[in-house]
Protein backbone atom coordinates (compact mmCIF):
# COMPACT_ATOMS: atom_id res chain seq x y z
CA UNK A 1 0.00 0.00 0.00
CA UNK A 2 2.56 2.30 -1.11
CA UNK A 3 1.88 5.80 -2.66
CA UNK A 4 0.53 5.03 -6.35
CA UNK A 5 2.48 8.08 -7.35
CA UNK A 6 4.74 11.21 -5.98
CA UNK A 7 1.59 13.38 -5.48
CA UNK A 8 -0.82 11.54 -4.08
CA UNK A 9 -0.71 10.42 -0.64
CA UNK A 10 -0.56 6.26 0.54
CA UNK A 11 -3.49 4.71 1.64
CA UNK A 12 -2.43 5.15 5.35
CA UNK A 13 -2.03 9.07 5.39
CA UNK A 14 -6.07 8.80 3.93
CA UNK A 15 -7.25 6.88 6.67
CA UNK A 16 -5.59 9.37 9.01
CA UNK A 17 -7.48 12.00 7.23
CA UNK A 18 -10.58 10.42 8.91
CA UNK A 19 -10.95 10.22 12.59
CA UNK A 20 -11.60 7.19 14.28
CA UNK A 21 -14.99 8.21 15.38
CA UNK A 22 -16.09 10.02 12.11
CA UNK A 23 -19.55 7.85 11.19
CA UNK A 24 -20.39 8.55 15.31
CA UNK A 25 -19.96 12.34 15.51
CA UNK A 26 -21.04 12.64 11.97
CA UNK A 27 -24.62 10.96 11.88
CA UNK A 28 -24.72 12.57 15.66
CA UNK A 29 -23.98 16.46 14.24
CA UNK A 30 -24.05 16.86 11.08
CA UNK A 31 -27.22 16.68 8.85
CA UNK A 32 -25.76 15.39 5.47
CA UNK A 33 -23.82 12.57 6.65
CA UNK A 34 -26.88 11.46 8.82
CA UNK A 35 -29.23 11.52 6.04
CA UNK A 36 -26.81 9.88 3.89
CA UNK A 37 -25.74 6.91 5.92
CA UNK A 38 -29.07 6.18 7.23
CA UNK A 39 -30.19 6.08 3.47
CA UNK A 40 -27.75 3.56 3.12
CA UNK A 41 -28.88 1.34 6.35
CA UNK A 42 -32.19 1.35 5.25
CA UNK A 43 -31.44 0.33 2.08
CA UNK A 44 -29.83 -2.12 3.59
CA UNK A 45 -31.72 -3.62 6.13
CA UNK A 46 -34.94 -3.17 3.04
CA UNK A 47 -32.97 -5.89 1.37
CA UNK A 48 -32.20 -8.14 3.74
CA UNK A 49 -35.83 -8.39 5.40
CA UNK A 50 -36.89 -8.81 0.97
CA UNK A 51 -35.43 -12.27 1.87
CA UNK A 52 -37.38 -13.54 4.54
CA UNK A 53 -34.04 -14.87 5.87
CA UNK A 54 -32.84 -13.82 9.34
CA UNK A 55 -29.02 -14.14 10.10
CA UNK A 56 -27.11 -15.68 12.63
CA UNK A 57 -23.66 -14.59 11.25
CA UNK A 58 -22.93 -11.53 9.84
CA UNK A 59 -19.79 -10.21 8.44
CA UNK A 60 -19.14 -6.40 7.40
CA UNK A 61 -16.13 -5.94 5.73
CA UNK A 62 -14.90 -2.43 5.77
CA UNK A 63 -16.68 -2.11 8.93
CA UNK A 64 -14.51 1.56 10.17
CA UNK A 65 -15.32 1.92 13.72
CA UNK A 66 -18.49 -0.40 13.92
CA UNK A 67 -21.30 2.33 13.51
CA UNK A 68 -23.06 0.64 10.53
CA UNK A 69 -22.69 -2.52 11.77
CA UNK A 70 -23.90 -1.68 15.16
CA UNK A 71 -27.08 -0.85 13.83
CA UNK A 72 -27.50 -4.06 11.83
CA UNK A 73 -26.81 -5.88 15.12
CA UNK A 74 -29.55 -3.75 16.28
CA UNK A 75 -32.12 -5.23 14.08
CA UNK A 76 -30.72 -8.67 14.55
CA UNK A 77 -29.35 -8.86 18.53
CA UNK A 78 -29.10 -12.61 18.29
CA UNK A 79 -26.91 -13.09 15.16
CA UNK A 80 -22.76 -12.79 15.60
CA UNK A 81 -21.86 -9.58 14.01
CA UNK A 82 -18.31 -9.75 13.18
CA UNK A 83 -16.22 -6.35 11.20
CA UNK A 84 -13.06 -5.88 9.61
CA UNK A 85 -10.85 -3.25 8.08
CA UNK A 86 -7.51 -1.83 8.17
CA UNK A 87 -7.72 1.52 9.79
CA UNK A 88 -6.65 0.24 13.33
CA UNK A 89 -7.44 3.31 15.49
CA UNK A 90 -10.59 3.07 14.13
CA UNK A 91 -11.08 -0.96 15.06
CA UNK A 92 -9.68 0.02 18.42
CA UNK A 93 -12.21 2.60 18.92
CA UNK A 94 -14.88 0.44 17.77
CA UNK A 95 -13.85 -2.23 20.56
CA UNK A 96 -14.56 0.06 23.52
CA UNK A 97 -17.70 1.23 22.21
CA UNK A 98 -19.39 -1.32 21.01
CA UNK A 99 -18.82 -4.65 23.41
CA UNK A 100 -21.18 -7.12 21.59
CA UNK A 101 -19.14 -6.87 18.35
CA UNK A 102 -16.25 -8.64 17.21
CA UNK A 103 -14.42 -6.04 15.08
CA UNK A 104 -10.74 -7.48 14.04
CA UNK A 105 -7.49 -5.16 12.30
CA UNK A 106 -7.51 -7.34 9.00
CA UNK A 107 -7.32 -6.59 5.36
CA UNK A 108 -10.37 -7.54 2.87
CA UNK A 109 -8.31 -8.64 0.29
CA UNK A 110 -7.27 -11.63 2.41
CA UNK A 111 -10.25 -12.18 5.00
CA UNK A 112 -8.75 -14.89 8.07
CA UNK A 113 -11.86 -17.14 8.37
CA UNK A 114 -13.00 -20.54 7.13
CA UNK A 115 -15.06 -20.43 3.83
CA UNK A 116 -18.91 -20.36 3.99
CA UNK A 117 -18.11 -18.99 7.22
CA UNK A 118 -20.80 -16.18 7.16
CA UNK A 119 -24.84 -16.33 6.06
CA UNK A 120 -24.89 -12.56 5.54
CA UNK A 121 -21.88 -10.32 4.27
CA UNK A 122 -21.99 -6.57 3.88
CA UNK A 123 -19.45 -4.40 2.05
CA UNK A 124 -20.89 -1.07 1.62
CA UNK A 125 -18.53 1.76 0.31
CA UNK A 126 -15.04 0.27 0.09
CA UNK A 127 -14.41 -1.36 -3.14
CA UNK A 128 -13.85 1.87 -4.71
CA UNK A 129 -10.87 2.30 -1.63
CA UNK A 130 -9.07 -0.61 -2.10
CA UNK A 131 -6.24 -1.65 -4.50
CA UNK A 132 -7.91 -4.93 -6.16
CA UNK A 133 -11.82 -4.37 -5.87
CA UNK A 134 -12.08 -8.37 -7.88
CA UNK A 135 -10.23 -10.10 -4.53
CA UNK A 136 -12.05 -8.61 -2.28
CA UNK A 137 -15.17 -9.92 -3.79
CA UNK A 138 -13.66 -12.98 -4.32
CA UNK A 139 -12.77 -13.21 -0.80
CA UNK A 140 -16.66 -12.36 -0.29
CA UNK A 141 -17.65 -15.37 -1.89
CA UNK A 142 -14.89 -17.64 -0.45
CA UNK A 143 -16.48 -17.04 3.28
CA UNK A 144 -20.50 -16.72 2.23
CA UNK A 145 -22.54 -19.75 3.03
CA UNK A 146 -23.67 -21.53 -0.30
CA UNK A 147 -27.09 -20.50 0.33
CA UNK A 148 -26.19 -17.04 2.67
CA UNK A 149 -26.97 -13.73 0.81
CA UNK A 150 -24.30 -10.40 0.40
CA UNK A 151 -24.67 -6.81 -0.04
CA UNK A 152 -22.53 -4.40 -2.09
CA UNK A 153 -23.42 -0.88 -1.27
CA UNK A 154 -21.62 1.88 -2.97
CA UNK A 155 -22.27 5.29 -4.79
CA UNK A 156 -23.28 5.15 -8.86
CA UNK A 157 -20.77 7.77 -9.71
CA UNK A 158 -23.50 9.40 -11.39
CA UNK A 159 -22.72 13.34 -12.30
CA UNK A 160 -24.55 14.71 -9.09
CA UNK A 161 -22.53 12.45 -6.82
CA UNK A 162 -19.31 13.54 -8.48
CA UNK A 163 -20.41 17.23 -7.89
CA UNK A 164 -20.92 16.44 -4.23
CA UNK A 165 -18.40 14.33 -3.51
CA UNK A 166 -16.27 17.15 -5.59
CA UNK A 167 -17.40 19.89 -2.65
CA UNK A 168 -17.13 17.45 -0.35
CA UNK A 169 -13.41 16.45 -0.70
CA UNK A 170 -12.37 19.70 -1.66
CA UNK A 171 -14.29 22.56 -0.01
CA UNK A 172 -16.51 21.16 2.89
CA UNK A 173 -13.60 19.59 4.75
CA UNK A 174 -11.14 17.72 2.92
CA UNK A 175 -12.08 14.42 4.33
CA UNK A 176 -11.31 11.78 2.07
CA UNK A 177 -9.88 13.48 -0.27
CA UNK A 178 -8.16 11.05 -2.40
CA UNK A 179 -9.94 8.07 -0.75
CA UNK A 180 -11.15 6.79 -4.08
CA UNK A 181 -8.62 4.72 -5.48
CA UNK A 182 -10.91 3.23 -7.84
CA UNK A 183 -13.73 4.85 -10.18
CA UNK A 184 -17.30 2.82 -10.76
CA UNK A 185 -20.18 3.51 -11.84
CA UNK A 186 -23.13 0.92 -11.54
CA UNK A 187 -22.63 -0.78 -14.84
CA UNK A 188 -18.93 -1.54 -13.83
CA UNK A 189 -19.67 -3.06 -10.70
CA UNK A 190 -22.54 -4.31 -11.61
CA UNK A 191 -20.08 -6.21 -14.87
CA UNK A 192 -17.66 -6.98 -11.87
CA UNK A 193 -20.07 -8.60 -9.53
CA UNK A 194 -21.47 -10.91 -12.15
CA UNK A 195 -17.23 -11.72 -12.90
CA UNK A 196 -16.44 -12.62 -9.44
CA UNK A 197 -19.27 -15.68 -9.74
CA UNK A 198 -22.61 -13.84 -7.65
CA UNK A 199 -25.69 -13.93 -9.07
CA UNK A 200 -27.68 -10.54 -8.79
CA UNK A 201 -31.03 -10.72 -7.18
CA UNK A 202 -32.16 -7.23 -6.70
CA UNK A 203 -30.34 -4.17 -7.23
CA UNK A 204 -31.44 -1.26 -5.42
CA UNK A 205 -30.76 2.82 -6.15
CA UNK A 206 -31.38 5.33 -3.55
CA UNK A 207 -30.45 9.13 -2.01
CA UNK A 208 -31.84 10.46 -5.91
CA UNK A 209 -29.59 7.63 -7.37
CA UNK A 210 -26.60 8.62 -6.00
CA UNK A 211 -26.15 5.22 -4.09
CA UNK A 212 -26.66 1.69 -5.07
CA UNK A 213 -26.79 -1.11 -3.30
CA UNK A 214 -26.97 -5.20 -4.64
CA UNK A 215 -28.35 -7.91 -3.14
CA UNK A 216 -26.83 -10.84 -4.02
CA UNK A 217 -26.37 -14.81 -3.81
CA UNK A 218 -23.79 -17.55 -4.54
CA UNK A 219 -23.48 -18.70 -8.01
CA UNK A 220 -23.06 -22.37 -7.23
CA UNK A 221 -23.22 -23.69 -10.79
Amino acid sequence: MNKTNSARPSLEEVWHQVPPDYYQKGTEKNILQKIWHTAKLHAVLELIKKTGNTPKRILDVGCASGWFLSNIAGQYPKAQCTGIDVYKDAIEYGKRKYKNLHLHHHDGHKLPFRDGSFDLIICTEVLEHVVDPDKVLQEIKRVLARDGIAIVEMDTGNLLFRLVWYWWTHIRNGVWKDAHIQTFNTKRLEAMISDAGFSITEKKLFTLNMAVAFLLGKNNK
